[in-house]
């Protein structure tokens, strides 16, 4: 009868032993997941500040370049017309007519547009070209399934 008692109290201490074990795993795993997490949501703010101040660096660095240009434009077109103007000239010869103000931007050139002629969807007047078309009835053209095999 010890023997009976024995075994049953051995086996509900390892079914004790296993549950404890096993909650204390997940409670162990819990806790590296929690962690993990918290360094990956710091490690990601820290990216998101980062790239923030990139790119504050970034527009202040291209606003005083866009600054300089436009000092350095007006210090050409100020010398330009201080220094190159003769009444003697012709106006269009005159090289402080050149520069171009800065109050807006310049029209950019454009290139003729080969379709602005013809409305949208309607294309009949142009055709594809006939470069794979056949030369001889019974020749065969470079669409062909055989072309080039003898």
């Amino acid at each position: 009868m010890t023997a009976l008692w024995s075994t049953v109290f051995f086996f509900i201490g390892v079914a004790i032993g296993a549950y404890y074990m096993k909650r204390r795993t997940s409670d162990h795993r819990s806790h590296e997941l929690e962690a993990l997490l918290t360094d990956l949501q710091s490690r990601h703010e820290n990216y998101q500040n980062d790239v923030r101040s990139h790119f504050e660096h970034s527009a202040q660095l291209v606003n005083e370049m866009t600054q300089r240009y436009r000092e350095i434009h007006e210090h050409l077109r100020t010398g330009a017309q201080v220094l190159c103007n003769d009444p003697k000239r012709a106006r269009e010869d005159n090289p402080a007519n050149q520069f171009v103000g800065l109050s807006g931007p310049a029209p950019e050139p454009q290139e003729p547009n080969p379709y602005a002629g013809i409305e949208s969807g309607d294309f009949s007047y142009y055709e594809p070209p006939r470069d794979y078309a056949t030369k001889d009835p019974l020749d065969k053209g470079m669409l062909d399934e055989r072309y080039g095999f003898k």
